[in-house]
């Protein structure tokens, strides 16, 4: 989802009060950024920020935005983030997963324990998940806060026109020209379809607002769009027909494989279907 990251980035970075507030569930009177690369490692989380509460505790939010798709699964990765972020911080923390894109994140429970051999966990960690294909759109129009709006492309929408009018409607109340023009922008970008763009626009277009938005930065963002969707496209391809030649070599595949096949990025499926013809098992296909 390389052509949403930035965005979303951006998007929480220009009104984190907002985003706070509205993951946190309660009142935010400060939030300051702080390093996403974690300390002595590699690794670098989405965003981190150091939010003081309307009651004045301090601690950490600390937000990931996921696709479809993930190398590695979500509940792994924030395993890894997790413990770095505590050990570097040393303070409370609200670990967040935003998942865009139907169907994404549907088997992540957020909560996740490892076992020891007598059976009784020995670690445990925990996240908020938010589904936002899951989440009606029009129960975010309930919220105070005015930014997060800008996600309800992305949620369900049971009467998109009124939807949309409401939310425009909301946006346009932010008397801050720069600051709206950022939220008007990020609400284009991640409207799924042409229909619901040309409505916005025409919306944008009766108060004159349509000015307002980033076209570079839109079609910018549009063209990684497409650029993206080919290079899927083309992923899910291969993914079809390394399924073919399992199924042709070793006749009915099981669930587990036909799930790994379709989830894999495209130098893994290369390397797959390199061993198909010469693999003398189907786990020999899949071996390290």
């Amino acid at each position: 989802m390389a052509e949403t990251d930035s965005l979303l980035k951006r998007l929480v970075s220009t009104f984190v009060l907002d985003f706070a507030a509205w993951l946190l569930g309660t009142g935010v009177q400060a939030v300051r950024p702080l390093p996403s690369e974690l300390p002595a490692s590699t690794v670098a989380v989405d965003q981190v920020f150091l939010v003081t509460l309307a009651d004045g505790r301090e601690g950490l939010l600390h937000i990931e935005f996921q696709g479809r798709r993930s190398q590695t699964p979500m509940q792994w990765r924030m395993l890894d983030y997790m413990p770095r972020l505590a050990l570097a911080y040393r303070r409370a923390m609200a670990s967040v997963v935003l998942y865009i894109g139907r169907g994404a994140g549907a088997n992540d429970s957020g909560l996740y324990q490892v076992h020891g051999l007598d059976g009784s966990p020995v670690l445990a960690w925990r996240y908020q998940v938010l589904r936002l294909w899951e989440m009606p759109a029009e129960a975010l129009l309930a919220t105070a806060q005015v930014a997060p709006l800008a996600l309800v492309g992305q949620m369900q929408m049971a009467d998109p026109e009124a939807t949309l009018t409401a939310v425009v409607t909301r946006m346009r109340g932010v008397a801050d020209g720069e600051r709206r023009g950022h939220l008007l922008t990020a609400l284009v970008a991640l409207l799924p379809e042409e229909e619901m763009v040309t409505m916005v626009e025409r919306l944008l277009a009766e108060d004159d607002l349509l000015a307002e938005l980033d076209l570079p930065y839109l079609r910018k963002i549009r063209a990684e769009g497409r650029a993206e969707g080919r290079a899927e496209g083309r992923r899910e391809g291969e993914a079809e027909v390394l399924l073919r030649f399992l199924q042709l070599r070793f006749g009915p595949l099981p669930a587990a494989v036909t799930a790994r096949v379709t989830a894999a990025d495209a130098e893994t499926l290369l390397r797959w279907s390199e061993r198909v013809l010469s693999a003398p098992t189907l786990d020999a296909v899949f071996a390290a």
